[in-house]
């Protein structure tokens, strides 16, 4: 008969002397893996989507809910602060994949009020009013890879937009989202 979740912390867990007059709060990284090219310089665990489309979100929010649910004895009665929708690229997936995601996450874990929930978006893969749809999705904050103004510099990254892209990503971002960020590549990684 197979361990249950439990039985395994049970197992690598022992009592210390630490003891908390309350559980720690959690914050949730979420990972959405797939890129529209794998720039050079990145070392996280992401892959281009080569099939045409979009990736197989429906698929992949079921395998992320049921990862979630399997974790779910080891957090229990902790609440969660920030929710950080990472890759990747996680604005390649749509709108209503990240509503659902949302949704999932918010039925089984206890959100703090006025959680920050963050999704990576890249301005190479944005729509006029697809922020809104995210915003409208739940997303309380846009990190946006910029990486940089500069179209030299972006060819030499390997980014798959150009500085007026970014420039437009920016102002769109603005217009739906009360706070966002700029991702920039330490000054020793650009070209």
């Amino acid at each position: 008969m197979a361990e249950s979740p439990a039985e395994r912390l049970a197992r690598y867990t022992r009592l210390g002397t630490l003891a908390l007059p309350s559980l720690p709060p959690l914050a949730l990284y979420v990972h959405l893996p797939w890129c529209l090219k794998k720039c050079p310089y990145c070392d996280f665990n992401s892959h281009e989507w080569r099939d045409g489309g979009a990736p197989p979100e429906a698929r992949y929010l079921d395998a992320l809910r049921a990862d979630l649910e399997a974790s779910l004895p080891f957090i229990w009665g902790r609440r969660v602060v920030s929710v950080f929708i990472g890759g990747g690229t996680p604005s390649l997936f749509s709108p209503d994949a990240i509503a659902s995601l949302i949704g999932d996450i918010r039925a089984r874990l206890p959100l703090e009020p006025g959680v920050e929930i963050t999704l990576e978006a890249n301005p190479g893969t944005f729509e006029r009013d697809r922020f809104r749809a995210f915003r409208e999705a739940g997303v309380t904050r846009l990190s946006i890879g910029v990486q940089s103004f500069d179209d030299a510099r972006l060819r030499a990254l390997g980014r798959v937009h150009d500085a007026r892209q970014a420039r437009a990503a920016l102002e769109e971002a603005a217009r739906h989202f009360e706070t966002f960020n700029l991702r920039m590549p330490p000054r020793r990684l650009l070209p």
